[in-house]
């Protein structure tokens, strides 16, 4: 009876089964979490994600007093006010209203050209560092010429190219991408590839296909996460950028760079019209930049160190 219960209890006290990958997580968090401008940071990226997502549709019928397209040539370039947050521009829009519908267009652009940007870029670079030789010779020339073009320069010529829209120039942003993820992935995979257990793989007849994507591109996700936070910051840049150069999103669509563009002409006696859209690039810009500054020290186990 007495060796039924010493068993219950021991049973009882057995500790829960152990899972790596939510420690992992919980440890990430930790060390993110003693770096408060980057949590700073992400709040303000959540924030924007949810307006552009579940906010626009919700806040803009019900919330919003003016369409982001109504025009009211009497009120125009009116200052900031008690009804118009942000004034007027020179069509008497009300520029909050175009923020807010301008953040999901701008977050789209920048959401997505890193995202085509990176999966190329990620192929090259697993490409080129894994199988060396002429592979690696040819792929990384390719991504040295574009990189000898400034990003800006290099989106505005294929833009130039390829005319001035939406789809050209999150094709243009892509493209101005790729370099920067093949090189950083390249890196991470020569180290890899060196291992062991890769050597291991290969001896018991592993495909290059398995070696890859079980082994080979989970250990090299860090700086792949890293860069694509760091990367959104720069597209959103060069889209507006873009835009402000009258090649990008085409007026009355509400861009932040497109707005600044049709406001240059009246900065000076109504610096708002200008002002706001501007101050709306540098937070975004800033909130990824400071967010991935503080990703990359969480992922990176010398800067834990």
């Amino acid at each position: 009876m007495g060796g039924f219960i010493l068993s219950k209890q021991v049973e009882t006290a057995t500790p829960a089964k152990y899972n790596p990958k939510l420690e992992y997580y919980k440890e990430l968090w930790r060390q993110l979490r003693k770096n408060k401008a980057a949590v700073v940071g992400g709040g303000f990226i959540v924030l924007f994600i949810l307006i552009s997502i579940i906010g626009t549709p919700w806040i803009g019928p019900h919330v919003l007093t003016y369409a982001p397209d109504a025009v009211d040539i009497p009120n125009k370039l009116q200052p900031p006010s008690a009804d118009h947050w942000f004034g007027t521009d020179n069509y008497g829009r009300d520029i909050f209203t175009r923020i807010i519908y301008g953040m999901k267009l701008t977050l789209f652009i920048g959401f997505t050209s890193v995202a085509i940007g990176g999966i190329f870029g990620v192929i090259f670079g697993v490409v080129a560092g894994y199988f060396g030789g002429w592979v690696d010779t040819i792929i990384m020339r390719i991504m040295d010429v574009l990189l000898a073009f400034p990003g800006i320069l290099l989106a505005l010529a294929i833009v130039s190219v390829l005319g001035g829209s939406i789809q050209n120039m999150i094709i243009a942003v892509s493209i101005y991408s790729v370099p920067a993820f093949a090189r950083i992935v390249r890196g991470s995979t020569l180290s890899v590839r060196k291992l062991e257990y890769i050597d291991a793989m290969k001896a018991l007849g592993a495909s290059h296909t398995r070696i890859i994507f079980k082994h080979i591109l989970p250990n090299v996700m860090s700086p792949i996460i890293v860069q694509a936070t760091m990367r959104i910051a720069s597209a959103v840049l060069t889209a507006s950028g873009l835009s402000f150069l009258g090649l990008g999103v085409k007026p009355p669509t509400p861009e932040w760079g497109a707005m600044m563009n049709e406001g240059r002409n009246f900065m000076r006696e109504s610096p708002h019209v200008i002002m706001f859209p501007g101050m709306m690039i540098v937070i975004v810009v800033l909130a990824f930049n400071i967010f991935g500054d503080g990703l990359r020290d969480a992922l990176d186990p010398k800067m834990k160190k």
